[in-house]
């Protein structure tokens, strides 16, 4: 009978390891590959080979948010996908894509304000301190603090929360205000599932706390760059 008992254990043990291993990845898991690949078109593709693959990213990060409605993750990755496309190739739709990935952005932050680290709130907060104010668009530099400090609230120790806020008061000439952040990211740990980003982010970093030590270094207001220059830090 003992061994009768090991046996059928043993086989539920291995029932439910197979079930486990052919389960549905979760929204996360799905959002978080979608999201890697947007990594690697971003920081390892030139400029002019991004275009066709963020419109090949596009639908399914679509597909992704009309199967899990109540998920942040896909609202973001779709908002930051349109503000890159839109950097790699401009359009006459750039404008109505640009408020479109805000509006984007301001949902996930209702939904799940702590959704991808609070990426919500860090993009939300460099459009609204890339873009220009009204009436050309939608740029605040109030709203811009606000959304960038919400982020750091959240998670304090991240290096792409305290450099976006360190590079922001950089931009305002406040360089004993973007200092503390600055250094904080420079000392933050590299996450491994974004290695990639980290890494980039920490080699902006540096170059930022150089500029904020010499007391110099301002944000350009220029247009056709305000995408770029967010995206590409």
């Amino acid at each position: 009978m003992k061994t009768t008992n090991v046996v059928l254990a043993n086989l539920c043990a291995f029932f439910l390891a197979s079930s486990l291993a052919f389960a549905e990845p979760s929204a996360e898991e799905l959002a978080n590959k979608l999201n890697d690949e947007w990594e690697v078109i971003f920081y390892t593709l030139p400029t002019n080979r991004q275009a066709g693959r963020f419109k090949e990213l596009l639908p399914r990060v679509r597909e992704l948010g009309a199967k899990y409605p109540n998920r942040a993750e896909p609202l973001i990755i779709e908002a930051v996908t349109l503000c890159t496309l839109v950097a790699a190739e401009w359009s006459f739709s750039a404008l109505s894509d640009i408020e479109k990935a805000r509006d984007l952005l301001v949902k996930a932050i209702e939904i799940d304000p702590k959704a991808m680290e609070a990426a919500a709130y860090i993009a939300l907060g460099n459009l609204y301190y890339r873009l220009p104010g009204w009436p050309i668009s939608f740029g605040d530099d109030d709203l811009a603090r606000e959304n960038l400090e919400a982020a750091v609230k959240l998670y304090p120790d991240e290096v792409d929360t305290n450099y976006f806020l360190g590079d922001y008061w950089l931009g305002e000439d406040e360089y004993d205000k973007a200092l503390p952040y600055l250094e904080k990211a420079e000392k933050a740990q590299i996450r491994q599932y974004h290695s990639l980003s980290d890494n980039h982010t920490k080699a902006e970093t540096h170059k930022a706390l150089e500029a904020a030590r010499n007391r110099e270094g301002s944000r350009s207001s220029f247009f056709s760059d305000i995408v770029p220059s967010f995206f590409k830090q």
